[in-house]
């Protein structure tokens, strides 16, 4: 009883603290960092009329960001608020940018296509079709409009929106981190660095094929629940890992933490996991994702995970992580030269 207690428990902290984000985004960049209280105690009386004047200066910059963010939520002034945050470059300026290009750009298309142009294409045809003969060249000429409008504006759309939001959601999850926790402790190496992205991408990638491929099993409501577990987890990674990744963590630190915490992190990845399972287009599920990606990166900053009391980890990445190990350790070992025998002269007497 105390186990299951203590799974329920760790889900529903996960799943507060997933949607915290949403209550901290209009105040994220005016809150300070709590301070220690045996650090402050220890300063001297220069220090505390330095630190004085500059909570003085911080004060007055909120109130001012206050201010704008009023306006601009008033829709007044609307041209000089927009200069200011975007000189500002702080997390609801990069928010407010990612949802204008997934919200109004890339969803709006989805929209505007789905629920204008195809039924009033459909109106006009039958207008100046007789009846009946319009459905018949509607079921050809359907596919055909939906198949040019995907490849010429949804595909290069989606692509580009993708790599943009990569770069605005590191500027946002560093500078919240910056806010909140300090200057960011990256792995110390280069190479280890490059190395750590780059498997991680490619992990994470397996781990969503093992997510699709458990969704196909035949039996009904048992795929759908082992699949929505690894997204649940997957999401839950996506968000804590940029956190993760400015604290030093390296690779299998991230994994194994995520995995021996299981409660947690399945409660905080359900509703992103939710929302974008449901949509039925990879194209509104990547718009959904986009859109509420950024709350989550805050959640995630701010959120204490609790510890998983069963003592049991959920090791699901196990598979994927050996696959990942033996395909590197395969491509290594093919690559790697073979050190030719020195050939030594005999000795004359």
């Amino acid at each position: 009883m105390e186990v299951v207690k203590s799974i329920v428990y760790g889900f529903l902290r996960g799943l507060r603290d997933s949607v915290a984000g949403f209550g901290l985004i209009f105040t994220y960049d005016i809150q300070e960092p709590p301070k220690d209280a045996s650090t402050s105690s220890q300063e001297t009386s220069l220090a505390q009329r330095r630190a004085a004047q500059q909570a003085e200066k911080k004060q007055k910059h909120a109130e001012q960001k206050e201010l704008v963010l009023w306006r601009i939520l008033a829709g007044s002034n609307v041209h000089d608020s927009h200069r200011y945050w975007e000189n500002e470059n702080n997390v609801l300026y990069r928010i407010m940018q990612c949802s204008i290009l997934n919200g109004l750009v890339f969803g709006l298309s989805l929209l505007f296509f789905e629920y204008v142009l195809l039924p009033g294409l459909s109106a006009i045809m039958g207008y100046f079709l007789a009846s009946g003969g319009e459905s018949t060249i509607w079921m050809h000429v359907q596919p055909v409009l939906s198949t040019l409008f995907n490849l010429f504006w949804l595909l290069p759309i989606f692509i580009l929106s993708r790599i943009i939001n990569t770069i605005w959601f590191q500027d946002i999850a560093d500078s919240a981190y910056r806010q909140r926790q300090g200057q960011p402790q990256l792995i110390s190496s280069l190479s280890k660095m490059v190395a750590d992205i780059f498997i991680s991408i490619f992990i994470q990638f397996l781990f969503l094929m093992q997510a699709s491929l458990l969704r196909m099993l035949p039996i009904a409501g048992l795929n759908t629940f082992l699949s929505g577990l690894h997204l649940c987890m997957l999401q839950a990674l996506y968000a804590f890992e940029y956190r993760w990744f400015n604290m030093g963590w390296e690779l299998y630190k991230r994994l194994s933490y995520i995995e021996a915490n299981w409660p947690y992190f399945i409660g905080f990845g359900f509703p992103l996991a939710a929302i974008t399972m449901y949509p039925s287009s990879i194209y509104l599920s990547g718009c959904f994702f986009s859109l509420l990606f950024p709350v989550f990166i805050i959640s995630a900053n701010e959120a204490e995970p609790v510890p998983n009391a069963t003592g049991y980890p959920m090791q699901l990445f196990s598979f994927v992580v050996g696959v990942s190990n033996h395909l590197i350790h395969t491509l290594v070992s093919r690559h790697k030269i073979p050190a030719t025998p020195c050939k030594t002269r005999p000795v004359r007497r």
